[in-house]
């Protein structure tokens, strides 16, 4: 009996430590906020005053204001729900602070959102959060760089905010927590990356990872580029960074390869703010003017204001530079840039007349008898190593991305094959 009794005290002893263990989550730390409001109904947040804070917040239903000192919220669904608030002071903060708001009858606390792990880790290192493990809950984890995990703790390197959605297999009740990791310091250096370090006009580069075992790599690079092989095959200049990560202990290392542009040429501009005169901007309406069957001396089948907008969506989804979300009236200001007309919008103007001409070519517009204004993309060009013109249409898109390059050279050979189609004698 007295062995019985022992065992119980013991068994409800530890039953409490796991109960009233101390958890990493924060203090509210001066948040004004109620504990409880309705489903679609709004409550405001409000931080600490004084202390110079900016504020930054964080949780559902915050809308685009979530950087004032007190914020409006509103929920569509029940369940208990963490705010994070970041305060920091001169860009370095200072303190977090956390409020659990229960929405639609729910009961949630504090500890319901207890999520353990470390605020901040140096790059290259990895860290463990963990969810409140009570053995009621599923998990779905969400954070950056389109992170998902399902289990109660996750191993991540990357900073930014991870949130945890958790649902009780019993009752159906959720709730959602937010944990912020920092990463500081530099990535570790190359680390063996192999490859070379420039990389020429329309040419392609190879960068491989060391090889490692168990080993998981992910790549980030210039433009929003992303890749998850240990070799990759880039054609743009910038910073390349890989994240390899061991799939059995979870430890991580970054690095990062640099390739220089080379083979622009020199002798001539390269000032893209430099103003040009030499060329005038050619309306969207030129093609209809000039190839129009009233356009006098030329005889035409014309191109409608609907052909119009075939090939301003055309040029638009060709290139990678140019991104519109009205097609005619993103053509309208490359191809008219206004004052203040510099190298860097001459070129981009040259370059959409040209990406025009070829869609004109592509869809049959503006011909007339044997003769039209559209180009084909095989046509013999001899500029920078580009010896198509498909292949001058790369080169300049990554020139203009870059903004570097020999944009006074470049922007006369545009204007010379663009003369070539007939259109030179209305802007020079």
């Amino acid at each position: 009996m007295k062995a019985y009794v022992m065992r119980n005290m013991l068994w409800i002893t530890l039953a409490y430590l796991a109960v009233a263990s101390p958890s990493v989550a924060q203090t509210d730390c001066g948040i004004t906020a109620p504990s409880s409001s309705g489903v679609n109904q709004a409550f405001t947040l409000c931080g600490p005053t004084g202390g110079g804070y900016t504020y930054q917040w964080y949780g559902p239903g915050l809308g685009s204001g979530g950087q004032s000192r007190c914020v409006a919220a509103k929920v569509s669904n029940a369940g208990t729900y963490e705010y994070l608030l970041v305060l920091k002071v001169n860009g370095a903060e200072v303190e977090r602070c956390a409020k659990i708001v229960n929405i639609g009858g729910t009961t949630g606390g504090a500890g319901s959102c207890a999520i353990t792990g470390p605020r901040s880790i140096e790059s290259g290192a990895s860290a463990r959060l963990c969810a409140p493990g009570d053995g009621l809950h599923t998990y779905t984890w969400t954070g950056p760089n389109g992170f998902t995990g399902t289990g109660a703790c996750i191993t991540v390197d990357e900073g930014g905010t991870y949130y945890l959605t958790s649902k009780n297999s019993f009752s159906g009740s959720t709730r959602q927590c937010i944990h912020q990791l920092s990463v500081t310091g530099l990535p570790s250096g190359n680390c063996g990356i192999t490859g070379p370090t420039t990389i020429g006009e329309g040419s392609t580069a190879q960068l491989c990872a060391p090889t490692r075992n168990n080993a998981t790599y992910r790549w980030t690079g210039p433009q929003g580029f992303t890749a998850s092989t240990r070799c990759l095959t880039v054609d743009a200049a910038g910073t390349y960074s890989v994240t390899i990560r061991n799939s059995n202990s979870g430890q991580s290392e970054r690095c990062s390869h640099t390739l220089d542009l080379t083979g622009y040429g020199t002798g001539e501009d390269q000032d893209a703010d430099e103003l040009a005169w030499d060329n005038c901007p050619r309306p969207l309406q030129f093609w209809r003017d000039v190839y129009g069957s009233g356009q006098s001396g030329i005889e035409a089948n014309g191109v409608t204001q609907s052909e119009s907008r075939t090939i301003a969506r055309r040029v638009d989804e060709a290139s990678t530079y140019f991104n519109w979300t009205n097609d005619v009236e993103g053509m309208r200001q490359a191809l008219s840039p206004g004052t203040g007309l510099t190298r860097r919008k001459q070129v981009s103007r040259q370059y959409a007349a040209l990406l025009a001409n070829v869609a004109a070519g592509e869809f049959g517009l503006g011909s007339q008898g044997g003769d039209g204004i559209g180009l084909d993309l095989d046509t013999r060009v001899n500029f920078g190593g580009a010896t198509t013109l498909r292949d001058l249409i790369a080169l300049t898109d990554r020139m203009l991305r870059a903004n570097r390059g020999n944009y006074a050279k470049l922007n006369s050979t545009l204007t010379a094959i663009n003369r070539g189609r007939g259109i030179g004698g209305i802007c020079e």
